[in-house]
Order: C-alpha cells, then structure tokens, then sequence
C-alpha cells in the first residue's frame, strides 16, 4: 500500500466515524451529557478565613466534577471536536467481529449518560462536603440545561456557602488521669482551637492525633475510635462548644499501659520452616536451622527499635516494620504481640518477629537499542548477578558485565563503529562502615558502597581507552525529604591504550583536546544534597545539587612538602592527576493536571572550573547534551560548545564537550488508554568553555551569548508503564541549533530528516 493511499484510507475512517450520530445510542428517557456550566458559588462573606474556603470550594467543585465524552484534559467544562472514543462505541459496540470488539475495548468510550451523572446525588454529596467544612447552613442546587438536541444535556450547580461556624472551646472528658496529662502536656500541639472552622476533617485529625500520643507511650490497644465528639452549637450562635469524650464502655486492656517483654526472633529460609536450633540471651532469643543463623542478628536488632522493659510505642514499631521490610532481604516480616498472661495485673506484652529470606541470588538480564534519524544505532547488554546478604551481615553484592556496540552508516567521513565494554563490582552495606560514627536515628536504614569497575572504549578508527575506578560512598537520611550522599574517596584513572595516526594528527592540531584525552588519575570527593517534597505532594518538587572537587587535597600536601599550589606537572603514581571543582545542580516540578496528565518542567546547570595541576578538565568529567535524557532532537554530543560546530562530522562526540552547562525542558504527560501513555515536550541546552582554546570558535561562555546560543528541539513520546518499569520511545525534532548553517530565520535547519532523532530508553528522561 503507498502512503498516498494509506493517507486516503485513515481520512475515510475519521470521516466514517465523525459522522456517526454521538446520541445515536441513548437509551430512551436519558439524555447525553455534555459537560457542565461554570459552577455558581455564593461564599459566606467577609472576614471569613479565605484559605480554607477556597480550600472547601476546591473539594465541591471536585465533587461536582463529570467529565463529559471527549473532555478537554479531563475538564469537566469543555469537550474536543473530536469524542473519537464515543465514535468508535457508537460504531463498533455489540459486534460480534473480534476486530470490532477489540477497537471498542481498546479504543472505545461509553457514552456518559444523565443518569449515570446524577446531579442529585451529587449536589446531596457536595452539601455534605460543606457541612463537613463547617458551613453547617450550606446549599447545594442543580438544573438541567436543556439543548438543541433534546438528547444532549448540560447542568447548571449552584453552591451557597452561608455563615462558617468555628469552634468555641475543646474539652478533653473521661480520660484516665495518665492520659489525660498527656494530653495536658501536649496541648500547644492541638490541632483545632477556639476561633478553628468546625471542619470534621481537623476534628478527626485531633482525635488521631491523641490515639497517637497514647500509643506511643504504651497504650498498644488504643484506637481513635474510643472517643467521641459531642457539640453544642446553641450557647453562642455560630461557634460550637466541643468535648471529645472517652467511651464509657471501653475493656480495660485499653485503658492501661504496656511494656515489651521478651524479643523473639525467627529466621526462616522459607516460608513454613520448621526450626530446631536457637540461642538466647537474657530478653532476646533467636531460633534460626543449621550452626549459626543466616544473618548476625545485630544486623537486625539494629533496625529494631522496640527493646525490652520499655514503653510500646507504635511509632518505633512503624519504624522497625519499614526498615526490616526495607533492607530488601526478607520476603516476609511479621510482628506479633502478646499478652504474657491473661491475669488483670498483666502490662507485659512478648514479641514475635518472624523473618522469613528471599532468595538468595538474584540474575538479572538488560537490553537496550537505540535507533536515531541520523544514522547511530546499536544495542546494549548488561548481565549482572546480585548476592543478597553476602557475608550474612545483610550487605548486597553485584556483579556485572556490560558492552555496546554503536554504528553509524553514510556521513562525511563513511561508515562508524565503535565498542564499549566493561565490568562492574561493588558491595552494599546496610549500615555505615566508618570509625568514629556514633550511632543516630536514620528515617531510612543508612548504607557504605563499594565499588571497582573498569571500562573499555575503542573507535577502531581513532584510539582505544581503558578506565579504572574505585567508589566508597556513604548515603543517609534524617528525614524524608532530605538526602545526604558523600564519597569521600573516589578514584578514576584514564588511560588511552592505542591510537591511530589519523586520530594523532588531530590531537596534534587541537591541544585542549589532546589535554583532555590524556592517561590521567582523578581522585574526587563528591557530596549530594537531595530534595524531595513530601510524598503525598500533589506538585511534587525534587532538586538535586553535587558538589564535586578533584586533587585539591593531594595538592594541599605538596603546598605541605614546599611547592606551590599553582605548579603544573604535579604527579600520582608517576601520572599527572585531575584538578578541578564541579558544582551541577538539577531541578524538577511537576503539575498534575486533571486527573491523568502531568506538566512536568526541569533545568540542569552545571560548572567545571580546572585550575592548578589542570589546564582542562578530563573528557570524563566534562558537560554535554543531547541523546535520550537531554534535549532530545539531537544525538549526544553534537550540540556546541556556543556556537561551534566541528569540521568533521565523525569528531562530534570528541570536541563537542564543555565546562558549562544549562539544560531546560518541559514534558506534558498524559494518559491516551490503558497503560499507555503519550507525551509531548519542548527541550533546550548547551555547553560552553571557560577559556578560550584557541581552535574551538564561538565556545567562550558569554553571559549575553546563552540563550541566543541554545538548541532547541520539540517532539512526542510514548510511555509503557509496566508498573516496575516504563519502556519510553521519543521522537525528537530539531527547531534550532546555535552555529551557522547557511539558512536564515530561527529555524535554520537546512533539512527535516538531518533535524530528527528516535530514542529507545527506560524511565523518565527527568
């Protein structure tokens, strides 16, 4: 079929569809809906707390809320031309033809009925959610909007808020005397008080809040429901006197406070085991089969926040559950508590915390392709196998080969191929391995990485260079949105194994090249702070900063032995060594829009400055962008730095590095069906050199200079969501790149199909 007739084909099916009647299938006495009128609301007046009205009004209108057939971004106001989903249902639905079945499964959209909306209920919901806001007197109206088509229909609410009643006084009633000065004591944490809207949301939120003070000093069996409110709203007009009053009828386990007895500890291999051997010690025992238990249990015992003698609190044991659970090598973790005896007197509650292992060794298999426009393609294998608690102190071992191979067909310079391959091993701990740490609370379980690797990259036509690396990192959390990561240790050697004359004439004729490529160590300390907003942020924000310095220390002790800190020639193992501060910081917001789409905005920026023994900084280390996690129009390394662009095209991935670096992209994500997704993005990005190299025109940052000098590039995307991974294909196409090109006008590519690139990758790009 040519595309002039697979062109003709899908008009006719849009045209055949489009013209299906979208009420053609309306049961009788039903009607379409359409979408609503703007939702009238009538606030309660002046001097009203304006957060939380429009806090309320936002869960009305939430409430109200209908998305029609063909919404606009799941807008319940406004619809597309083009419902396709309704077509294809009105077209497709009650064939008994497998194909049509599947298109309206897949495609098809039911047509949103008046009956299914229900305005009625709907308005008695929202009237409800006013009342529980504390606008006690509050309305909730609705009409029919009738339209040209007697089978289509709108609605028009209308929401009057009236007078807010707040809370006059709290009263704490028929708490035991312990309790109760809890209570007393943590008064100035309360989280309604006189002059508080009367909102049944901050009301549960305080009786939670004290079943959780109860609980986390020793009363287990306490719940929230144990107490009541009771409100008078008659004394003074407008305001409502509470009491939150302990049930009369409670059993008395509820009312007292109990401790943590005896610890046991059972470790199972596999779920139902039988165990026959243990050992105990004082309050602890521990049941495990064999000579010794599969992991030391300090290991456990340190995530275990609940000892014995002490208060239960529940907090702790949230804590202990989410850590054990966490540390990713068990399949199961129990915690049972039980009374020691059944007497009145008894306060003592046993622990049970039955652990039962995951696998032990874990085989892992990752493939990639990658296909551009432009010409480069290849595949990539990562083959990997990962021993879980490796020396029975929980840590996690991995080891892991890997290589691509990338090609590039046609070009100036005719064909491309090159190679990569390479070998990975680290150890994680579950704890932090250094002297002197003392031990402190982690929201999470702090970890120690560990790692060696070693890499190969050969451009058979260029040179071949070998990397070694060794990692030693420490990562912890205080808390949930902040997180540290500091490697105060991590060495990089570089090594170019082999070239070729052609690539040694172009060394020759490009010093800052040759600076960057040459057999150098890198010894950096690199510190990351983390943020992350809270987890139930519906705009979540997450900035990321690293901060990065290479062999100032190492050049601190030659200040030591008499030299100056500026010499050049300074060497490591008889190897020139690194140089240089790096500081990149990287931010991300996103927007939820409606209920399935997402705005997502991002910016990287990044600086390297190399000083003292380093006149450039190594290749490794340098800025760059393009490829699938960038500005996605273009291959990796084939935009700049500024307005430079290399003389050979078979260069571009050598020379086309900086010290600066500004990134900025923005992704609107939305669900087409299932678990598909689309999206569509704008991105923009460049580097730049510090100095001027003599060879590269138009690489100098110039502040003035930076956005006249981005790339920018558009284009689509589909998403897979997989649930544990997502499969991402985008298409990038180029608007502008920074140099010249001999075409005028912002879009200055000279042709469409050198302005596109197609990515093949996992995970969100940012």
């Amino acid at each position: 079929m040519t595309i002039r007739n697979a062109f003709i084909l899908g008009a006719s099916c849009v045209v055949l569809l489009a013209s299906c009647s979208t009420t053609s299938k309306i049961p009788e006495r039903d009607r379409l809906f359409i979408g609503l009128e703007k939702i009238q609301f009538t606030p309660p007046g002046e001097g009203e707390d304006e957060d939380h009205y429009q806090a309320t009004k936002d869960e009305v209108e939430a409430s109200l809320a209908t998305a029609p057939n063909g919404a606009l971004l799941g807008s319940p106001y406004y619809r597309t031309p083009f419902p396709y989903g309704l077509w294809i249902w009105n077209a497709f639905s009650g064939s008994k033809n497998k194909i049509a079945q599947w298109l309206t499964r897949t495609f098809g959209k039911a047509p949103v009925l008046m009956s299914q909306v229900n305005p009625e209920l709907r308005a008695s919901v929202a009237q409800s959610v006013l009342r529980n806001h504390g606008y006690l007197n509050g309305t909730v109206d609705y009409e029919t909007v009738e339209q040209k088509n007697p089978k289509k229909a709108k609605i028009a609410y209308s929401v009057n808020f009236g007078p807010l009643f707040t809370v006059d006084s709290l009263a704490y009633v028929g708490f035991p005397s312990d309790a109760d000065s809890l209570i007393s004591a943590t008064l100035d944490q309360a989280l309604i008080g006189c002059g508080s809207p009367l909102d049944a949301a901050a009301m549960d939120a305080e009786r939670k809040r004290v079943s959780d003070i109860f609980r986390n000093n020793g009363y287990y069996y306490y719940q929230p429901g144990f107490a009541s409110y009771l409100a008078d709203t008659t004394a003074v007009p407008g305001r409502a006197a509470l009491r939150l009053q302990l049930a009369d009828n409670l059993p008395p386990v509820a009312k007292r406070k109990w401790y943590v007895g005896n610890i046991r500890i059972d470790m199972r291999r596999q779920f139902g085991e039988q165990l026959t051997d243990s050992f105990s010690h004082r309050y602890f025992t521990v049941r495990f089969n064999g000579n010794r238990p599969p992991i030391r249990p300090r290991i456990i015992l340190a995530d275990l926040k609940l000892r014995p003698r002490r208060q239960y609190s529940h907090d702790k044991y949230i804590e202990s559950s989410n850590k054990i659970n966490g540390s990713g090598l068990f399949s199961s973790v129990e915690f049972n508590f039980t009374p020691r005896d059944t007497t009145a007197a008894c306060d003592t509650l046993d622990l049970n915390l039955s652990c039962t292992f995951g696998k032990p060794y874990d085989f892992y298999v990752e493939t990639n392709y990658r296909r551009k426009i432009n010409g480069r393609q290849g595949p990539e294998l990562v083959v990997g196998l990962v021993r879980r608690n490796a020396f029975r102190g929980g840590e996690k071992l991995d080891v892991n080969l890997h290589g691509s191979y990338e090609w590039e067909k046609g070009g100036q310079a005719g064909n491309i191929n090159s190679y990569e391959y390479g070998l990975d091993a680290s150890v994680e701990f579950p704890r932090l391995v250094a002297p002197f740490v003392k031990r402190r609370r982690f929201f999470t379980t702090p970890s120690t990485y560990a790692k060696l690797s070693t890499n190969v990259l050969n451009r058979p036509d260029y040179f071949k260079m070998q990397t070694f690396g060794a990692e030693w990192t420490y990562t912890w959390q205080r808390s949930d949105r902040w997180r540290h990561e500091y490697s105060p240790l991590t060495l990089q050697y570089q090594k170019l194994n082999h070239t070729t004359a052609r690539f040694d004439s172009i060394l020759y004729a490009n010093p800052y090249l040759e600076t960057t490529m040459q057999d150098v160590f890198i010894p950096k300390m690199r510190y990351t702070l983390t943020y992350s907003s809270a987890m139930r942020s519906r705009n979540p924000l997450v900035w990321e900063t690293t901060v990065t310095e290479a062999g100032n220390i190492l050049s601190l002790g030659y200040m030591a032995a008499g030299n100056s800190w500026g010499d050049v020639g300074k060497r490591m193992f008889a190897n020139p060594y690194a140089q240089f501060l790096k500081i990149e910081t990287d931010v991300s917001k996103t927007w939820h829009v409606g209920l399935t789409s997402q705005l997502v905005a991002h910016a990287d920026v990044g600086v390297i400055w190399s000083y003292g023994n380093s006149s450039a900084a190594p290749y490794s280390e340098q800025f760059y962008v393009g490829g699938a996690n960038s500005v996605r129009a273009f291959a990796v390394r084939s935009i700049g730095p500024g307005s430079y662009v290399t003389d050979e095209s078979r260069l571009s991935y050598l020379d086309q590095t900086g010290d600066i670096k500004v990134q900025l992209n923005l992704e609107w994500r939305f669900r087409l069906f299932g678990s598909l997704y689309g999206a569509a993005f704008l991105d923009a990005g460049n580097v730049w050199a510090l100095r001027d190299d003599g060879y590269r025109s138009g690489a100098k940052f110039k502040f003035g200079n930076v956005f006249r000098q981005m790339a920018l590039g558009t284009g689509a995307g589909l998403r897979y969501d997989l649930d544990f991974i997502v499969l991402r294909l985008d298409w990038g196409v180029g608007l502008h790149v920074p140099y010249e090109t001999g075409k005028g006008g912002f879009y200055n590519i000279p042709k469409f199909k050198d302005a596109q690139a197609i990515h093949l990758a996992i995970g969100y790009p940012f």
